[in-house]
């Protein structure tokens, strides 16, 4: 994102890069990660999951060549991020969770709040989805459509250090 608006600056970077300086250094892979690593997706989203066999089936997790150690929040990082960016209907954000807490996932608590475990990775997926939404309209020389906007906004709207 710093060379794409160095060469064409663009409005919604500032808020990009600030949201990004106020992430805690492991978050920007500039410090180890807190806490043990446990085996994770690597590649968490809702087209991940699947019934198997369909309609009724269990649901089942594919697509594992990213399965490895890590920390489990990030595996939820989309998902999370995209209900705090308003482009994950609540409704559906919370039979996700509550499905995923009902069957003891790691990477949040089983009950209660679980932001603590997911504000940094949500707000960080976020970042990185801003910076590049810009990088590619601007290479496409577009406006930011309504989603990429949705997400720079979330940028803006999330607390500076």
């Amino acid at each position: 994102l710093r060379a794409a608006v160095h060469a064409h600056p663009h409005p919604a970077a500032r808020p990009v890069l600030d949201a990004w300086a106020a992430l805690p250094a492991w978050a920007r892979a500039e410090a180890p990660m807190p806490g043990p690593a446990l085996l994770c997706h690597g590649d968490l989203h809702l087209g991940q999951l699947v019934r198997h066999p369909a309609p009724d089936g269990p649901w089942r997790l594919i697509d594992v060549d990213d399965l490895g150690l890590g920390v489990p929040a990030w595996d939820l990082a989309r998902p999370a991020a995209w209900y705090a960016c308003g482009l994950l209907p609540p409704d559906d954000w919370t039979r996700f969770l509550t499905a995923y807490q009902e069957t003891n996932g790691p990477a949040v608590p089983a009950t209660g709040d679980p932001w603590p475990a997911l504000d940094v990775p949500a707000r960080a997926l976020t970042v990185q989805t801003a910076a590049l939404a810009i990088t590619k309209a601007l290479a496409a020389d577009r406006p930011l459509d309504e989603i990429e906007q949705a997400v720079v906004d979330a940028c803006a709207r999330m607390p500076a250090g």
